[in-house]
């Protein structure tokens, strides 16, 4: 794994990074735009107008691109063999954390810019939660697979077949409960 991962994520010793990514760098492109064409405007005017305009929209059309860098920067996402992380911030930070065996549903969604460049977001339902979000990633459909694989049972409904799943007794003690339960239905009826 090449990517460092932040020491306010909780990882236990035990835990394996699976996977480890940051929202795509081009997801400030709108930011840039909207940063150059303040830049843009300022010099217009300062220049046709001789207004003081540029004074002001200079430090704007510079600092809207870089705080949504640094916000960007701010967020690493995580998936061990045990949990999901979600980081946020840079000098304040937040972290999200559920257990594989929380995560219920996902889904994965891409935009039509995220189509034509290969990133989306995968959101995951979490047992007893709100829902997890990873966005702006790279190719969110193996992403979603990778956490579908590792949260997965065979639960007899899924077509998984990740490992047994161990029924403790033997089919005579199962019997022999059914037989039980038969009774004191029985009592309970009468």
């Amino acid at each position: 794994m090449t990517e460092a991962i932040d020491p306010a994520i909780p990882l236990t010793a035990t835990e394996t990074v699976e996977w480890a990514g940051r929202p795509r760098i081009t997801t400030i492109l709108p930011a840039v735009v909207i940063g150059g064409l303040l830049l843009i405007f300022a010099m217009t005017v300062s220049v046709t107008r001789g207004s003081p305009a540029f004074l002001v929209a200079v430090p704007l059309g510079v600092a809207i691109p870089l705080w949504q860098y640094i916000a960007l920067q701010g967020v690493q996402y995580v998936i061990t063999d045990e949990a999901l992380y979600v980081k946020r911030g840079v000098v304040t930070r937040s972290v999200t954390q559920a257990n594989l065996e929380t995560v219920q549903n996902s889904s994965f969604g891409q935009d039509i810019t995220g189509s034509l460049f290969g990133y989306g977001s995968v959101t995951f339902e979490i047992a007893g939660g709100d829902d997890l979000s990873l966005r702006a990633i790279e190719d969110p459909r193996a992403i979603r697979a990778l956490v579908d694989r590792a949260a997965s049972t065979d639960d007899g409904l899924s077509g998984s077949h990740r490992g047994e799943v161990a029924i403790p007794g033997d089919m005579e003690q199962w019997q022999q409960i059914r037989e039980e339960v038969r009774a004191i239905r029985g009592a309970l009826e009468s």
